[in-house]
């Protein structure tokens, strides 16, 4: 967090984005309105109950600790644009789950989301030494479909009638990729 002396950690995924570690100030801009947009959380749980500014300070703090990587993705000049993470990192079976929330809707389809996954990815295989990492998502939720897929995860199960979503069952599908999986994937886009 600004002024703990952290050394920023800035990865620059093109001439237009870069991902850095999350910060007290991202509170003072549009990061906590996303979580209050039910288009941006349709498929996540953070737009079912609201939460205030304290919940997301105390997240912060939470995020640099050793069981979770939090990334803010950032567009040279709009800024803050969205979030990606590690979670639930495990050092004993070498795994973690993915998450990505591009919360302004500017820079949906614009490839961001994979730039910044395929840095996440190689951080937690190459960085972390994760053997395995995974992800799970609504059966409606293409978006996340298509990027898993580009990512090289591979599909490995589905919960059925997992997520209660729009006033119906849905299931959640789930993903993984292993760490020689990632060895042969570009990292460029």
């Amino acid at each position: 967090m600004e002024g703990h002396g952290f050394i920023a950690m800035i990865y620059q995924l093109s001439e237009d984005y870069f991902v850095r570690a999350l910060r007290e100030s991202d509170l003072d801009g549009p990061y906590l309105s996303w979580f209050e947009d039910q288009d941006v959380c349709r498929f996540s749980s953070h737009g079912k109950f609201f939460k205030n500014r304290d919940f997301f300070k105390d997240y912060l703090s939470y995020q640099n600790g050793e069981d979770q990587v939090a990334w803010a993705i950032c567009h040279n000049v709009d800024g803050h644009i969205g979030n990606m993470s590690l979670q639930r990192i495990s050092f004993v079976n070498r795994n973690a789950d993915f998450g990505v929330i591009i919360g302004d809707k500017r820079h949906w389809r614009k490839g961001v989301a994979l730039q910044a996954g395929k840095q996440m990815l190689y951080h937690g295989f190459f960085k972390l030494n994760l053997k395995r990492i995974y992800c799970q998502t609504p059966a409606s939720n293409s978006a996340m479909h298509t990027l898993a897929k580009k990512l090289g995860f591979i599909e490995e199960g589905c919960r059925r009638s997992y997520f209660y979503l729009d006033g119906e069952w849905v299931d959640m599908i789930e993903y993984g990729i292993l760490r020689n999986e990632f060895n042969s994937f570009p990292l460029t886009t």
